[in-house]
């Protein structure tokens, strides 16, 4: 088949979708309460559009959580298996379960981490339940890190 060439997209990675394993709706923006309408609005500050075009999305887990699951996506997004060939992409991990799927190490949240290929960015997780968004400044500084790492303007 034709060879579709590897996204520059900076890719954000969630925990897991309830709706299936269709990637379109990954970090959904709908509804604005869910984890990808709260990264679109309350987070990145963006209008649902220019979200779903920015950005590629996938979740670790379909339906529900396994580590052992999450860290084989995770590998091969880290391009071991070639979910996302060609090398050098920034990569957005939300919350500490796909921060340690992707065995990083352990990194606080609103930190940015290289290996190889790839810059990682550390953010916690953006469901309503997370607590570390209630701390004052956090949304700024998630986008102060999401900068330094080329994610937004």
């Amino acid at each position: 088949g034709m060879e579709t060439a590897p996204s520059k997209r900076p890719l954000l990675v969630g925990e897991l979708n309830p709706y299936g394993a269709d990637p379109k709706y990954a970090l959904y923006p709908l509804p604005e309460h869910s984890a990808g309408g709260r990264l679109c609005a309350v987070v990145l500050g963006l209008g649902r559009a220019e979200y779903l075009r920015r950005f590629d999305r996938a979740n670790l887990c379909v339906g529900k959580w396994t580590m052992a699951e999450a860290r084989g996506v995770a590998k091969s997004i880290r391009g071991d298996g070639g979910l996302f060939p060609g090398g050098e992409r920034t990569v957005v991990l939300l919350g500490r379960k796909v921060t340690t799927a992707f065995d990083l190490g352990v990194y606080p949240p609103f930190s940015v981490v290289k290996d190889l290929a790839s810059t990682y960015v550390l953010l916690p997780h953006p469901s309503g339940l997370c607590r570390e968004w209630n701390t004052p400044g956090a949304v700024d500084k998630a986008r102060s890190v999401l900068r330094e790492a080329g994610v937004v303007l």
